[in-house]
């Protein structure tokens, strides 16, 4: 079974990729973004070629990834990605760019991180990702990871099975079911919703093909005023300094506590990906991929 290790540039130490070596068989560098007219790239960072070595050095392989965030908003654009993928011009412009990217600085491959897109999105993903791999050639490998839903993916601009044979790898990111800024309080990624969002990509893929993306943080929900995103580590650290009691949820997989001052927390640590990691074996997936290595306990 494959597993993945998503590492931040600039937010991922190489400390923290070394204390997963064990488990891990690719590291993917969040680390270059697409322009704001859809049509180039951002440099990728010395943090992100500072990943890229030692991941080689560990004998791992190590995939850029490319996503549509955008600093002004704080959050992946629907925009920018329409920008790119409604033109035929700047889908070549950008799988050329990336082309060079990965041959000139020794990746193994692609990760494509498209996210908010919708409908009229779907043609142009499809042809980005099955260009982007014919330009990479043999030896290289693109990934595409898809946000989970279990309503359906086609509103989403995501044809399964046109990306299931465009792609090397279908990375379902099977997080985040709620969070602080758009839902009560709830698991990141529970089991039930996890396999809800899986089931529909299961009958257009073949599952050798499919990455369970696991969640490796937490959230919180005070009672009132912003929430904001935990470390497993800072999860456990906030909880235990409370005084609150953390209950394992054996039904979502999850961890959740309620602290003294009314917020709630849920996390996904080491013993939800080891139960996710069992659940991704009994329905032979290909493999799993954690978010990400400097928020999560370390992959064993």
């Amino acid at each position: 079974m494959q597993v993945v290790g998503y590492a931040e540039a600039g937010a991922t130490t190489t400390a923290q990729l070394a204390a997963s070596r064990g488990a891990l068989t690719t590291v993917g560098v969040d680390g270059i973004n697409l322009t704001s007219n859809g049509a180039g790239l951002t440099a990728v960072s010395t943090e992100s070629l500072t990943l890229l070595r030692a991941a080689h050095a560990q004998q791992k392989k190590a995939e850029l990834l490319i996503g549509n965030f955008d600093d002004a908003i704080g959050d992946f654009s629907p925009a920018i990605g329409h920008r790119l993928l409604e033109s035929s011009a700047h889908i070549a412009s950008v799988v050329n760019d990336l082309a060079a990217d990965v041959k000139a600085q020794g990746w193994d491959g692609v990760t494509v991180d498209l996210e908010s897109l919708t409908g009229k999105d779907t043609p142009g993903l499809t042809s980005f990702v099955s260009r982007l791999n014919s330009s990479l050639g043999t030896g290289k490998s693109v990934s595409i990871c898809l946000m989970a839903t279990p309503d359906g993916y086609a509103a989403e601009g995501y044809d399964l099975t046109g990306l299931g044979a465009a792609a090397d790898h279908i990375v379902l990111m099977a997080y985040d079911q709620h969070g602080p800024t758009w839902s009560n309080a709830g698991p990141v990624g529970g089991q039930p919703w996890v396999i809800a969002s899986l089931k529909p990509v299961l009958t257009s893929i073949p599952a050798a093909k499919v990455q369970l993306g696991i969640a490796g943080y937490g959230y919180t929900w005070p009672k009132s005023g912003a929430g904001s995103q935990l470390s497993d580590a800072g999860a456990r650290a906030i909880v235990k300094q409370d005084g609150a009691t953390p209950y394992w949820d054996a039904t979502q997989l999850e961890w959740h506590a309620t602290l003294s001052s009314g917020t709630v927390i849920w996390w996904s640590d080491a013993r939800t990906y080891a139960a996710r990691v069992t659940y991704a074996r009994s329905v032979h997936l290909g493999g799993v991929a954690v978010w990400s290595l400097g928020l999560s306990d370390a992959l064993r």
